[in-house]
């Protein structure tokens, strides 16, 4: 029993130790830790406002409203930051923790992590949403602007109409092809039927009795 007693004692001292060991650690940094939690605090007020400025370019009418809610949560989740903190500090807007809270810093800061951690959550959500806009913006631009390029119609120029004589004129006559073939096959043949014609007269003139006499009668003379 005396073992036990000895061994229980010397876990309770070494629990106390750690705790008083945290606690202390806990009590000098909280004048740094303060300080740090309200340079969040106003940090997250400074980006509300720039926060407003991305709604108010939000066009569609959903997207506008759930970008409001995002912002919303932001404000309330600063809100409440912030007078949490107010509640720690001697004067508000000062940096200076009463004691009691001092002594209990390692416990009052779990929280306050826990709600600066979810104010950088519902930044980051706000932030993805807005950046999902953008490119979503940037893309269906791109692509309207793309569209006309390709269903762009070759303009088309229309000649005009012939006159309805000249047009006539032109069906009337053969093929530019068919005249030259038959132009070229006149050209070949068109000297001959002449030239056995005079020949033939020729011939019938000189054995004809009348060119016969003639030429008897210029000899005799």
């Amino acid at each position: 029993t005396i073992l036990l007693l000895l061994t229980a004692c010397l876990v309770s001292i070494f629990v106390v130790v750690q705790v008083a060991t945290t606690y202390t650690t806990a009590y000098l940094a909280a004048p740094n830790e303060i300080t740090t939690f309200i340079d969040a605090v106003d940090f997250s007020i400074q980006e509300n406002e720039s926060y407003d400025r991305d709604v108010a370019k939000v066009q569609r009418l959903e997207d506008k409203l759930r970008m409001g809610k995002l912002l919303r949560e932001i404000q309330k989740s600063g809100d409440d930051l912030r007078e949490d903190l107010n509640g720690l500090l001697i004067d508000e807007g000062g940096t200076r923790l009463r004691s009691s809270t001092r002594l209990l810093w390692a416990t009052k800061r779990k929280r306050l992590e826990e709600q600066v951690r979810r104010l950088d959550l519902l930044r980051m959500r706000f932030l993805v949403v807005y950046m999902g806009l953008v490119a979503a913006k940037g893309t269906s631009e791109q692509t309207h602007t793309r569209d006309p390029e390709k269903h762009v119609t070759p303009k088309t120029t229309v000649r005009p109409g012939l006159p309805h004589a000249l047009t006539e004129g032109i069906t009337r006559k053969p093929p530019l092809r068919r005249l030259t073939t038959q132009a070229m096959g006149h050209n070949d043949h068109v000297g001959s039927p002449q030239k056995q014609g005079w020949m033939g007269v020729v011939a019938e003139l000189q054995n004809s009795p009348l060119m016969h006499k003639r030429h008897a009668s210029i000899e005799r003379n």
